[in-house]
């Protein structure tokens, strides 16, 4: 899905914007640092998971190996304390921050990361992050 895509996606779902941030890809689709995003990943407060848990009838078998609960096709969730929230804010959204994205990419160094990696730290020396 393209920008546009995603934030319709997550506009609908009506969040408290200081409940969620959004992870990986589709951070880095607000940052203009990718076209598409696959899916829509997002970390939740522990608060916000309770009542998403029940909304949407999530179980334990609703998780999967990283420990992230699919709500939709196209949705996934991590519950996480708002102690431990690592985000910024981008175009009014809460996004996951590059140096985390970052940080976790060159740890997992996979293939698929190299251009990720490459151009977060791209725009992160242009921004005198």
């Amino acid at each position: 899905m393209n920008k546009e895509e995603l934030l319709n996606l997550l506009d609908t779902l009506k969040l408290p914007k200081t409940e969620y941030y959004i992870l990986s890809s589709g951070s880095m689709l607000l940052y203009g640092l990718r076209e598409i995003a696959g899916d829509l990943d997002l970390c939740v407060s522990n608060e916000l998971f309770e009542q998403l848990k029940e909304k949407y009838n999530l179980k334990e078998s609703d998780k999967n190996e990283c420990g992230f609960y699919h709500i939709s096709k196209e949705i996934e969730i991590v519950p996480n304390s708002k102690e431990n929230f690592k985000m910024e804010y981008k175009d009014g959204y809460p996004v996951e921050s590059l140096k985390t994205i970052l940080a976790f990419k060159e740890k997992r160094n996979a293939p698929k990361d190299q251009k990720d990696i490459e151009n977060i730290k791209k725009y992160l020396k242009e921004n005198n992050n």
